[in-house]
């Protein structure tokens, strides 16, 4: 059996660091319209978590529009717990926003108490972070740090180091998401989320992007990464494979004793 984290994360009845391996379907629709549809396609497909990347929101600059939809979006998914993300730029974000409107855009957000849990990037800069904190402590919505690499998998200590760095900032769940340019990154990235895995107190998420990370999306959580990410509609980063899919393999490692 996987190791499990030593702390758990209960949202919505959902458990984060326990036994089963969570699968998690990011909406990326531009416009209201369309992403409630894919919201109602998406829920019927019964994950475990939706991800909305509200960056590739077409109207992210307006807050009441962003308002507007999580409210609604809300109320389709139900007791599915909504990540909300409004990933940066820099760490493959589809809009490039000051952080003050990011801050605005996110405070309002949670307002709603519509956001179960809130993702942002660990190399935020210290005052963001800390005002992200001051409001999220009010709140019973949980806090995802993350790193993303489009470009390559850094080596060993620097994402452990980045992991820790999550965890002493205070986040309920740490990720990690590298591009994989061979399979030795593949399983570096295997390897490092199994050391962190037996280190670190709070559950972990953990992706090799591209073709060739594709088997982490698979089989990460034995080596201890608590969710996966998977489609809906489309692809929100590169080598994400259908819900459907995952699936029957996640079940086939249940089935096995995994």
């Amino acid at each position: 059996m996987r190791v499990q984290s030593r702390k758990k994360v209960v949202v919505k009845d959902i458990l984060f660091g326990g036994d089963r391996i969570l699968t998690c379907i990011p909406l990326v629709s531009k416009n209201k319209k369309k992403l409630i549809e894919e919201a109602k396609e998406v829920s019927l497909l019964r994950p475990d978590v939706i991800e909305w990347r509200v960056d590739f929101f077409e109207s992210v600059n307006d807050v009441k529009s962003v308002i507007d939809t999580l409210l609604t979006l809300s109320d389709i998914i139900g007791k599915i717990p909504l990540i909300f993300t409004l990933r940066h730029w820099k760490e493959g974000g589809k809009s490039n926003l000051h952080q003050v409107k990011r801050i605005e855009i996110i405070k309002k957000s949670l307002e709603t108490n519509c956001i179960d849990l809130l993702d942002i990037e660990i190399d935020n800069d210290m005052g963001f972070i800390d005002e992200i904190k001051g409001i999220i402590d009010k709140k019973e919505t949980k806090l995802i740090f993350s790193y993303h690499n489009f470009e390559e998998t850094p080596g060993e200590e620097f994402l452990y180091n980045k992991i820790l760095e999550g965890q002493r900032l205070g986040a309920d769940i740490v990720k990690i998401a590298v591009m994989s340019q061979n399979y030795g990154d593949v399983l570096r990235l295997l390897n490092i989320t199994y050391w962190a895995r037996n280190t670190i107190d709070i559950p972990l998420i953990t992706v090799s992007m591209g073709k060739l990370g594709v088997v982490t999306r698979l089989i990460g959580g034995l080596f201890g990464s608590d969710m996966t990410y998977a489609v809906g509609k489309e692809a929100s980063a590169p080598g994400q494979i259908a819900i459907e899919d995952i699936n029957i393999v996640l079940n086939i490692l249940n089935r096995s004793g995994f």
